[in-house]
């Protein structure tokens, strides 16, 4: 259901990431179809899959850590940009107006995920709790209607489980994401 939170359980190789991967587009499937918001998805590369509203965080961190907090969650907006690289190096008006309005969006999440004091500094420096709230900023920066979450908690400690599922829950009622 459109509402719906669900967790996928299982031990050490019983295919979670697999399944995830598959619905995902990183990898397709042998058989059978995936079916997303009425649409067939196998077949469909990655950035199509995104597109239609699904995003992922992984098992370890995918962000880039010689970037700051902002430019990494400003990634999650590269697919809602309409201005191509040479007009935004060039630094037309309109690509500087829609950064800025981008730039909106990624202070609400930094604020959504309590980041404030880290939004400048490179991920690279950061523990690994704070790296994945960024993950899950990137994440949420594309504006998913259905949000997938391999081991969000793997290899964290106690404070920063609790942390994490506290802005999942929050996530949940703020931005209406499962």
């Amino acid at each position: 259901r459109p509402d719906e939170l669900i967790a996928v359980i299982g031990p050490n190789g019983a295919g979670k990431t697999s399944l995830m991967n598959c619905m995902s587009g990183f990898y397709r499937p042998q058989q059978g179809r995936i079916v997303f918001d009425g649409e067939q998805m196998v077949g469909r590369s990655v950035h199509q899959i995104a597109r239609s509203g699904l995003a992922r965080t992984f098992q370890g961190t995918h962000i880039f850590p010689g970037m700051t907090v902002i430019e990494n969650i400003l990634i999650g907006r590269h697919m809602h940009m309409r201005s191509s690289i040479l007009q935004a190096f060039v630094h037309f008006h309109w690509a500087q107006k829609e950064e800025a309005q981008h730039r909106e969006v990624v202070e609400e999440i930094i604020e959504l995920l309590e980041i404030e004091s880290i939004r400048h500094q490179p991920v690279g420096t950061l523990g690994y709790g704070l790296r994945k709230r960024v993950d899950l900023g990137r994440a949420l920066a594309q504006e998913p209607k259905i949000l997938l979450m391999d081991e969000p908690m793997a290899g964290m400690n106690n404070e920063e489980k609790e942390d994490l599922a506290r802005f999942i829950l929050d996530v949940r009622e703020a931005r209406g994401i499962p």
